[in-house]
């Protein structure tokens, strides 16, 4: 009766243990496994498969990487993750109870909190856990056949050994010693899977929970609103790091996520070349240098471009996968489902039918390539535009304005650059009715200009009354310029 109860605390030991887990990275880490799982690809193939075995831990790494695939499941990661870390404080309790007792519960939460903790880093391959439960088993093994006679329970130890290290390596050290849950980091990722998922609510509502002034969540936070012709409307309402926060710099400094999501707003302007400059670094630059994400991008690029024969060397690739075989076959051309059909009709119609040579990093050439082929291209010339009054260029907003926008009524933000403009070369009222600027705009400029000469720029003073508006930021061009 006495070992039954034993038993039953045990189990229910391991089963609140289980259920922490679960809920701890259901929780607070979903997004940090779905980043993972975008980030890996597992290619169900039998050379594939044998090439795991190429080097010592092979069938760690391809245990690890089989179950990280599943990690795009919603639940499916933190169930995984739970099992296995549970899997592991069950191997450590049978190592260390021969010698410790109950105290070996003791051991066994240190040992599954430390290992939790190596697999908030983003990096660590739950492979690392596997191959540490492998060398559990491979030592519970020895130890089970070093008690019988010499003459055969040591051969076979060194047998298992050596088999064991070749399966299950050495367990995975190239990462920090320790980690712990990064959530500025969650939020990060949060916003940038939600985002490439278009799951247009969850982003409204993380863009709304949370007003940090990240460089990554700014980015997302223009695109979002320039999606819905909101761009300029609401581009002084929150922090603007000038340019950097509409199109993210591309630099050795950068990391591997900032890289590849600067690929998402010219994927949604239209600039395929720059879509896929972006998303072929972030992948080389990312832990394993590929990851279904990236490919899934690099196939639909290719589609959008018309180029099927590359469009197909990354769509095979994902038909050799589990979990997105369904989504390649609806994407293979000639076959392509009538839904995938509406959406690269959509997309066509941005892209630009005539090639140009251009750096990287000249912004405005890109943008200004993709108006002259379709002015109706209005994610692009609000790009252009805001780009421009970010870089507090108004020369070149206002030529670039008269060029692709002058039939447009310019409201908020643009009608104040212009006055600035107009008002520097101490435009006619008569010439101003010409730009169709709005009576309140109008009126509300003239009340600011007044209080601008009086207050002799007071910071403080324009503030308060005006806001975070664009000509309290650009006061200094006003007039006196």
């Amino acid at each position: 009766m006495k070992r039954w109860n034993s038993k039953f605390v045990n189990w229910l030991l391991l089963g609140m243990g289980g259920l922490i887990l679960f809920f701890f990275f259901y929780e607070v880490l979903p997004y940090h496994l779905l980043h993972r799982e975008q980030m890996i690809l597992f290619l169900f193939s039998p050379i594939e498969l044998i090439q795991y075995f190429n080097n010592s831990g092979g069938l760690a790494r391809l245990s690890g990487d089989f179950l990280t695939q599943f990690f795009c499941y919603k639940g499916a990661g933190p169930l995984i993750m739970a099992v296995v870390l549970v899997s592991w404080g069950v191997v450590v309790y049978k190592l260390s109870f021969p010698y410790l007792g109950r105290w070996a519960w003791f051991v066994v939460i240190l040992a599954v909190i430390w290992e939790t903790g190596k697999e908030c880093g983003l990096n660590y391959p739950l492979s690392g856990t596997i191959s540490l439960i492998g060398i559990g088993l491979v030592c519970l093994l020895c130890r089970f056949f070093i008690r019988k006679p010499l003459k055969w329970g040591l051969p076979i130890s060194v047998f298992v050994i050596s088999l064991g290290y070749w399966l299950w390596g050495y367990g995975n050290w190239s990462s920090s010693w320790y980690n712990t849950p990064d959530l500025r980091r969650e939020k990060m990722l949060a916003i940038d899977s939600e985002f490439y998922f278009g799951h247009w609510q969850k982003v409204q509502k993380l863009l709304d929970e949370d007003n940090q002034a990240s460089l990554l969540f700014t980015y997302y936070r223009n695109l979002y609103n320039a999606q819905r012709n909101q761009l300029p409307d609401k581009l002084m309402s929150y922090s603007q790091p000038l340019s950097q926060v509409l199109f993210l710099p591309i630099s050795p400094s950068s990391n591997y996520i900032m890289i590849y999501a600067a690929n998402e707003a010219w994927f949604a302007i239209g600039d395929m070349t720059m879509a896929e400059h972006a998303a072929i670094l972030g992948m080389i630059f990312s832990p394993y240098q590929k990851g279904t994400r990236p490919i899934k991008r690099l196939a639909e690029i290719n589609l959008i471009n018309g180029d099927d024969a590359a469009a197909l060397k990354y769509l095979r690739l994902l038909q050799k996968t589990l979990c997105y075989k369904r989504w390649a076959e609806r994407r293979i051309p000639g076959n392509l489902s009538p839904d995938v059909q509406q959406w690269l009709k959509r997309k066509r119609e941005l892209i630009s039918q005539t090639d140009t040579l251009r750096l990287s990093t000249d912004v405005s050439a890109s943008l200004i390539h993709l108006l002259n082929n379709n002015r109706d291209n209005f994610m692009a010339r609000d790009y252009l535009l805001c780009f421009d009054l970010l870089n507090k260029d108004i020369a070149s907003f206002v030529d670039h304005y008269q060029e692709f926008a002058k039939n447009m009524v310019p409201s908020g933000i643009y009608a104040e650059a212009l006055l600035i403009y107009l008002a520097e070369k101490k435009t006619s009222a008569e010439e101003i009715k010409e730009w169709k600027i709005s009576p309140f705009i109008l009126n509300e400029f003239k009340n600011y200009s007044k209080l601008y000469q009086t207050s002799n720029g007071n910071a403080g003073l324009l503030k308060a009354t005006f806001g975070n508006t664009y000509w309290y930021y650009f006061h200094n061009a006003l007039i006196e310029r």
